[in-house]
């Protein structure tokens, strides 16, 4: 039984214990605890002052009240007394009476009400009451309706009951001066709570707060200027002590990261100079590589320069066409005894094959790497590279390299479509020598040939043949002729000023051959004709020119292009001259041929426009290539 009655008080203990250190640690570890507490003790202390003082104050304000309300009544007994000695004023006597019982009830509650009941005012004040209720207010009646007796008992009576009432005033005074002691007396208590406790307050927040967090700003200054020794001595379970320990944590884990920061400085550096100098590395390649007169030995070289620059061996480019081998070598530094270790253990499809595989788990296999040369996906060459370096690349010169082999397989590429487009460019230019000579030159001859027949014919016969060899010398004037003016159109060209500047010499030329200025007007842009256009334009104001020099006997002559809104070409050649008729071409002419011809290639029309003795038009239009497609991708 006694165990059981136990338990409980045991439970309870256990419960104040595990209370009490928790508070005991609040109070030891956390200084905004601590000042909370302060700043309630101080804040209740001030408020029971407050309290005491308002309700004390209170009642001293009240007592002072009475007392002069005990002081009224004196007056209001001599008053009385004064006025019923004077047979006029014996009816204000009346009302001052009122006045005088009215005071004295109100007196008479307010000291009920403030004292206790066997206090010396109230019996004093209940005395002074009832002898005004059975003797004096009776005996100032009497005096009131003039009996001399009651007067006189009444001159008699009332100083003694002032004196009564002087008495009850001293009283009241007396507890008034005991209500002010107290009111200072608590004060002064309270006031000796407050005054340590604000010091207690102050001593801790210096102690606690300002100290530790001057210490904090101190080090924080110090550190700033890059001393990291500075420490802080204020440690401890507190907010400020765990926020200390806190800085000289990261102070010390700074001056640690400070002291390596140098060695981290320079691998920086280190990386970005490796970085820089493979971005130079692959913008000269890049440069190089994208020339327009590129050739295989400057691919070799760019080559040679990147396994300098890359601690890499020997390399080759080798193309298969249509994926048959072996492939065919275009480019090669590796020696005898490296290109026999190469090629002699393994065949082409070994390399093509291996170079399907990522760069890094070739090199990881093997002391070779082949990167694929090709557009897209296909594969159309492999260029094997020996590595005498490292045993596996990085992933830096891996990407170098994937670069590199992307930058070469453009380049090959672009080498290839050069040699296609100058294959074709030649052909075009033999086709357009063909055409020329087919017009002009073989026309030109095919006629002197049935001249030389004619001739023939009239010396078998006998006749005279001064006019055939008249015809003979004139033809042949005229090839001879042609054939001036289709090498001066075959070197004709126009360089990287334009059409434009091209049409100007050559209305200046002709200006000059025909004694009188070509007008000219242009408002052709110089990017919406191709090149063969723009040659073959120009060619046809040439040849027109050329006919206006040698038939027309013309004063004026102009040259117009124009474009209007749909860039259509209008090229119109005029001139004031003799003229001729279009429908009758004089023999071993063939001007009016070759530009209709050149119209055809242009895709456009030609339009003769003359008659005898007013002048000639001739009118191209056609509209460009570039303007053809534009329409045909908008429908």
């Amino acid at each position: 039984m006694g165990y059981a009655q136990s338990d409980p008080l045991s439970a309870e203990c256990f419960r104040m214990n595990r209370m009490f250190p928790t508070i005991h640690h609040l109070l030891r570890d956390s200084i905004m605890v601590r000042t909370a507490i302060a700043m309630g003790v101080l804040a209740v202390l001030s408020f029971a002052s407050i309290v005491i003082s308002a309700l004390i104050a209170e009642d001293i304000s009240g007592r002072a009240n009475a007392v002069n309300m005990s002081g009224s009544l004196r007056f209001l007994s001599y008053r009385t007394l004064s006025e019923v000695q004077v047979p006029e004023k014996r009816q204000q006597a009346l009302e001052t009476m009122k006045k005088f019982e009215q005071r004295l009830l109100s007196l008479e509650r307010f000291v009920n009400n403030k004292g206790r009941a066997d206090s010396l005012p109230v019996r004093e004040l209940q005395g002074i009451l009832q002898r005004w209720n059975t003797q004096i207010r009776a005996l100032e009646l009497q005096a009131v309706h003039g009996d001399a007796s009651a007067l006189r008992q009444m001159s008699n009576e009332i100083p003694d009951f002032v004196d009564q009432i002087d008495h009850v005033v001293h009283l009241i005074e007396h507890e008034l001066e005991e209500r002010a002691r107290w009111l200072r007396i608590l004060q002064m208590v309270l006031l000796a709570f407050i005054i340590p406790v604000s010091l207690s307050m102050l001593w801790m927040l210096r102690q606690r707060l300002v100290q530790p967090l001057a210490q904090l700003l101190q080090a924080s200054r110090t550190v700033t200027q890059g001393s990291f020794s500075a420490r802080v001595e204020h440690v401890g379970g507190d907010e400020l002590g765990r926020l200390g320990q806190a800085f000289n944590v990261m102070v010390g884990e700074i001056a640690n990261m400070y002291a390596h920061l140098e060695d981290k400085v320079e691998e920086k550096t280190r990386e970005i100079k490796r970085t820089n100098e493979a971005l130079e590395l692959l913008y000269r390649v890049s440069q190089r590589l994208s020339a327009t007169d590129l050739t295989l030995d400057q691919v070799q070289e760019v080559l040679r320069e990147v396994e300098s620059a890359l601690d890499l061996g020997h390399s080759m480019l080798c193309i298969s066409e249509n994926q048959q081998y072996p492939a065919h070598v275009i480019s090669a530094d590796l020696n005898r005894d490296e290109r026999h270790e190469l090629c002699s253990h393994q065949d082409c499809s070994t390399c093509f094959q291996r170079a399907q595989r990522p760069l890094l788990q070739q090199s990881a296999a093997s002391g070779m790497i082949a990167i694929p040369i090709g557009d897209g996906d296909t594969v159309r060459g492999v260029m094997p590279i020996l590595n005498t370096g490292e045993a596996q690349l990085s992933v830096e010169k891996v990407r170098i390299i994937e670069t590199v082999g992307h930058h070469i397989s453009n380049a090959l590429i672009n080498m290839r479509r050069a040699e296609e487009k100058h294959r074709f460019a030649v052909m075009e230019e033999r086709s357009v020598i063909a055409r020329e000579l087919h017009d002009s030159i073989a026309q030109s001859l095919s006629y002197l040939k049935i001249q030389v027949t004619r001739l023939e014919r009239s010396l078998e016969q006998g006749l005279d043949p001064r006019d055939i060899t008249d015809e003979l010398r004139r033809g042949l004037s005229e090839a001879y002729r042609e054939l001036r003016e289709l090498i001066v159109t075959f070197r004709l060209r126009i360089d990287e000023r334009g059409l434009n500047l091209a049409l100007l010499d050559t209305v200046q030329e002709f200006g000059q051959k025909l004694n009188f200025p070509v007008v000219l007007t242009n408002s052709l842009s110089g990017l919406l004709l191709s090149a063969n256009e723009e040659l073959h334009v120009l060619r046809i104001v040439r040849e027109a020119l050329s006919n206006i020099e040698r038939h027309a006997q013309a004063s004026s002559a102009t040259v117009s292009v124009t474009v209007d809104a749909f860039q259509a070409v209008t090229v119109c050649i005029a001139d004031d001259g003799k003229g001729f008729d279009p429908k009758n071409t004089p023999v071993n002419h063939f001007g009016v041929n070759i530009m209709n011809d050149r119209a055809m290639i242009l895709a456009g029309h030609l339009d003769v426009a003359s008659a005898p003795g007013k002048g000639t038009a001739i009118t191209l239009q056609f509209l460009p290539q570039k303007s053809r497609q534009s329409a045909r991708e908008t429908h």
